[in-house]
């Protein structure tokens, strides 16, 4: 059992206090994450209007040859387990490394930026056979169940769990992240719920987003 334990959950948390207090002693930490903190706070408050207007207007609608091979079938179960089993082992694992944990929070808002620009670009309308994805989370908090279909342009699932697979320091969880990228990728996929450009593109663009928050904190924060 310890074995098992001790490969989802690596991270030594009775280094914790001693990181957060090591940190937080240089005030360009303080401000660093202070400032980060609030762009996450913007991008939070702004992505329910945004999706709202995205799900309004009239989009293009794809020939995706891939699709039209894979007959539609409900993965919403399995792709929400993967999801927030991969954001909960990720939480766990850098909280206690608060530089990585800012660097994890300013690459997610850069990517959630490229994705409201290129979604703002390019209108897309699902294929007509797609079946909704159902989040027993976000759906039920911002959406109140309302579907939300149109935010195609690319994939936040995939793009937001292969960053996460990026960020994470331990090896043999990296790759279990990578993996499970890949199942919600296809899983998507099955579901018709994104193109496959969707998903082929957003794996680059959290890479992009990883290494602008690297730059980021190697100039602000020069470590």
């Amino acid at each position: 059992m310890k074995p098992i334990v001790s490969f989802f959950f690596p991270a030594n948390f009775s280094e914790c206090s001693a990181n957060w207090q090591k940190e937080w002693k240089h005030k360009k930490f303080r401000i660093h994450l202070l400032l980060t903190l609030v762009y996450l706070i913007a991008i939070i408050a702004f992505v329910p209007p945004f999706f709202n207007f995205v799900q309004a207007r009239p989009g293009i609608i794809l020939n995706d040859f891939v699709l039209n091979m894979l007959p539609p079938r409900d993965m919403s179960l399995s792709i929400f387990l993967l999801i927030y089993f991969v954001i909960l082992l990720s939480i766990i694992n850098v909280i206690c490394w608060p530089v990585v944990l800012v660097k994890s929070i300013q690459a997610y808002c850069l990517l959630m930026t490229f994705r409201i620009v290129c979604m703002y670009l390019l209108p897309l309308d699902p294929e007509k056979s797609i079946i909704f994805l159902q989040d027993p989370i976000i759906g039920n908090l911002i959406y109140q169940g309302t579907p939300i279909s149109k935010d195609l342009f690319f994939s936040g699932h995939v793009s937001t769990m292969f960053l996460l697979s990026l960020i994470m320091p331990y090896r043999p969880l990296k790759y279990c992240f990578m993996a499970a990228t890949l199942l919600v990728a296809c899983f998507l996929l099955l579901q018709h719920v994104h193109y496959t450009v969707d998903i082929i593109v957003a794996p680059f663009m959290a890479w992009l987003s990883y290494f602008l928050a690297f730059k980021i904190r190697k100039t602000v924060l020069g470590h």
